[in-house]
């Protein structure tokens, strides 16, 4: 089943790492390179700071930063999504309008949670109370990590709160769950973006899903796969994919220490430093698996170094 409506938010949406100092301080030219080369290297869309940013390691005052960094680089050349997820709603919603407030497109948001989840009832107050105060798209993540959603649900919110229309899903059989919210929700979700780095571009885009939500440090051959894809050759597109797999199950295992380490090689940030707590380092054996992996795909690699 597809649903390729010319309108929507479509293709490869980049999510940028958030590039810190040795010492953990934000690095703003960094920053700014990371988005250019998100930019520049074809992906369609920005999203961050999200999961893949490190937003949960950011104060407030640095979100804001990246918000007014990530609008004045893009320029508006490509849609922008903001990634508000807070711990309350009032959070979600003050960062929500400074995001807007710098020029972004849409918002995307997980329901709020710390402690506990929240209730249903609770998880539809919060998208309506976001809603209200904004007036651009917002998109639900839908992630098992917060108050993963059934596909029920996110149609009913779709259908019932004014500028929720996008989903990201990445719960367990997201798959499964989109087709299953593209058959219940019809014209009120305007598109459903996968995670997990690409690892089911295929499968999705064959689902009907309007794109993926991958960090950026290869945009440049996610994005030509789903260029692929839009032009009818889903053998390239595979053939790339089937290459790309044993770097997807490496970085499964160290996540943004592998994006970066990824953008620190191509040139693009100055430190792969992640911030504490929870910081992981590549050890000889990793650093040796990598050159061989990444060696294996630098034909794939059209962004180079200048």
């Amino acid at each position: 089943m597809t649903n390729h409506n010319s309108d929507q938010y479509r293709g490869i949406y980049g999510i940028p790492a958030t590039p810190f100092n040795e010492d953990e301080t934000l690095d703003l030219r960094s920053l700014e390179s990371v988005i250019e080369f998100s930019v520049d290297n074809g992906c369609h869309g920005i999203v961050i700071p999200v999961m893949a940013s490190e937003y949960q390691a950011l104060t407030d005052t640095e979100r804001r930063q990246v918000f007014d960094v990530s609008t004045k680089v893009v320029a508006n050349r490509i849609p922008t999504v903001a990634g508000v997820s807070g711990i309350s709603n009032i959070h979600s919603i003050e960062l929500a309008k400074y995001a807007e407030g710098t020029g972004f497109d849409s918002v995307i948001a997980m329901p709020p949670f710390n402690i506990s989840r929240p209730s249903t009832s609770e998880v539809l107050s919060f998208f309506e109370l976001l809603s209200n105060a904004v007036n651009i798209p917002i998109w639900i993540q839908n992630h098992s990590l917060g108050a993963p959603l059934s596909a029920t649900q996110l149609a009913e919110l779709c259908e019932n709160v004014e500028n929720v229309s996008y989903i990201k899903e990445e719960t367990v059989f997201a798959a499964q769950l989109t087709t299953a919210l593209l058959n219940q929700a019809g014209d009120s979700v305007k598109g459903v973006m996968g995670g997990m780095g690409c690892k089911f571009l295929i499968s999705e885009y064959n689902r009907g899903m309007c794109g993926n939500m991958p960090a950026s440090h290869f945009g440049d051959i996610h994005s030509n796969m789903w260029d692929l894809l839009e032009s009818g050759d889903e053998a390239s597109a595979r053939e790339i994919h089937t290459r790309m797999a044993p770097l997807n199950n490496f970085e499964s295992l160290y996540g943004m220490r592998a994006f970066k380490e990824v953008l620190y090689r191509r040139g693009v940030i100055t430190s792969t430093t992640t911030r504490s707590p929870g910081k992981q380092e590549l050890d000889s054996y990793d650093m040796a698996e990598y050159d061989a992996l990444l060696a294996s795909i630098d034909d794939l690699l059209i962004w180079k170094v200048s």
